[in-house]
Order: C-alpha cells, then structure tokens, then sequence
C-alpha cells in the first residue's frame, strides 16, 4: 500500500519528537445543561394525522448521561501537548408520563475530540489542563405511546410509534482540569472535571416502529409523508389533510443540548518515555 511508509515515517516522528506518548481509557457521568431554544411540537407523524386535535408543545430534552472515551497522547515537551480521544456518549432516558400520552427520548452517540494539553508535575502527581474542539453524530429514538384511548370514540386502546432522528452531526468545544497519580514508571490513574458545548441538530427523522393494540400498522404508512419527517425552517404538520404525501412531512429545526459539565475517571499507560539525560558526575 502506498500509504504505509508515510504512516511509518509519522510514527518514527512521533516517537522522536516525544518526550511520552500513552494511551488511556476512561469513562464518568455528566450533567447536560440545556441550551434556550423556543418550544416546538414533538410529535410523530402517525398520531397527528390521527389525532390532530392532540397536538401539543412538548419541552423534552436530556439530562444526564454516561461516556466512555478511549484517548491518545503525544508530548512534545514536559508539559506540552495534544489528545486524541473517541468516545461513545449514552444519554439517559427522558419520559414524561401525563398519563394520557407516555413520551421517551433516548440516544447514542459517539464523539471525536482534538485537544491541547498543559500539564505540570507535583511530586508523583500531574496536574494538567486540556482545551480543544469536538465533533458529534448519531442518532436520537423518540417514543410515542397514546394509551387507554376511548375506544368507541378512537377505534383502540393503545397507538404506539417510533421514530429516529438522524443526520444531526455538529461541532462543539471543551476543557478540561485534572490530575494523576502515578502508580509507577508506566501506569497511572487521574480523574478530571470537564465542560463541553455539543448540539445535535436532527435533520430527518425515520418511523420505525408503529403499532395499534399491538398490530403492526407499518405496512399502511409507507408513503414519505406518513413515515418521514424533514427538520427545516417552516413546518406543514398543524395541517390534518396536506394532499401531498410523496414528500416527507415537515416539522421545525430543533438543536438538542449533548453538552454540560461532568466528571472522568480513568487508567494511563505510558507507551513511550523518553529517556532522562544524566549529567556524569564531575
């Protein structure tokens, strides 16, 4: 392969322009503070067409989730550097129950991060600091249920539907404060505190699931309009009979927080040291 010798030749540089290169995995909890946006409709597309009249401003959005990140490090010098990491971000489950219409908002993400790292050493303790620019993409699932319907007036008890949210990928940046204590020459463990701006900016949305009472339904909304949304800036969903169904229905952009500030806990393994010029003793 034509690339191999230029990765060669950059991992011969890293190596000879490192003072330490490691690797390290770690994983914490973080609160998502949300952004202040206008209140839009949340609703899929199969129960407003089948009960327009229900239609109404929902304000549901994550607050707390999980992270996993696996990272790279390069030091130029003692105290200067760059961090690579990949992470996979899991928010929490949101419901909101008013015991008509049961809603939950659920995601997974994974995330890839640049950052630039300024550390310093107190004793068997680093004390650093981190700063860069991160990028997002994934998919969010909101859920719909209307339950304990009238059915002489409805026609069933329970409507259920699915949908995926998708093609949302944003930039965002970060920073971080921490420190580790070295358990050896190789190993150490840290824990850091960190903030991190992050939207998510769905442009299309998918059904994915739609029942009545159970029965699968899918096969009777295959046309766009009946299984697909587009996020722009207009809407055409207050409208019961839109006529055009070969289009996907249109509903308000809405840009969903992914960023707060949270806390990590993780391992670091050092991969490559440089060796410590002794001065011989006069």
């Amino acid at each position: 392969m034509k690339i191999t010798p230029f990765i060669i030749a950059l991992l011969i540089c890293q190596v000879s322009w490192a003072q330490n290169i490691y690797g390290s995995v770690s994983g914490g909890y973080q609160r998502i503070v949300q952004s202040s946006q206008v209140p839009m409709l949340i609703v899929n597309t199969a129960h407003q067409l089948s009960d327009p009249w229900f239609t109404k401003p929902v304000h549901l959005s994550f607050s707390e989730a999980l992270r996993t990140d696996l990272n790279f490090g390069h030091y130029f010098t003692k105290n200067l550097g760059y961090e690579l990491s990949g992470s996979f971000f899991k928010p929490l489950i949101e419901t909101n129950d008013d015991g008509y219409v049961k809603r939950q908002l659920s995601g997974r993400f994974i995330q890839a991060s640049f950052k630039v790292l300024l550390s310093t050493k107190i004793n068997r303790f680093d004390v650093y600091a981190k700063m860069g620019v991160n990028f997002a993409k994934g998919i969010m699932c909101y859920d719909q249920k209307v339950y304990d319907l009238d059915y002489q007036v409805h026609g069933r008890n329970e409507a259920r539907s699915i949908y995926e949210y998708s093609d949302g990928a944003q930039w965002g940046f970060n920073s971080a404060l921490g420190v580790s204590f070295n358990l050896n020459y190789r190993l150490s463990v840290y824990g850091e505190v960190y903030s991190i701006y992050q939207p998510f900016e769905p442009e299309r949305g998918q059904m994915i699931h739609l029942t009545y009472d159970d029965e699968n339904m899918m096969q009777y909304y295959d046309e766009p309009y009946n299984s697909e949304i587009k996020f722009e800036e207009e809407s055409n969903s207050y409208y019961y009979d839109i006529g055009e169904t070969s289009q996907p229905e249109k509903m308000y952009k809405r840009s969903y927080s992914l960023g707060g500030i949270g806390i990590n806990l993780g391992v670091k393994f050092i991969l490559f040291a440089k060796k410590e010029e002794v001065n011989p003793a006069p």
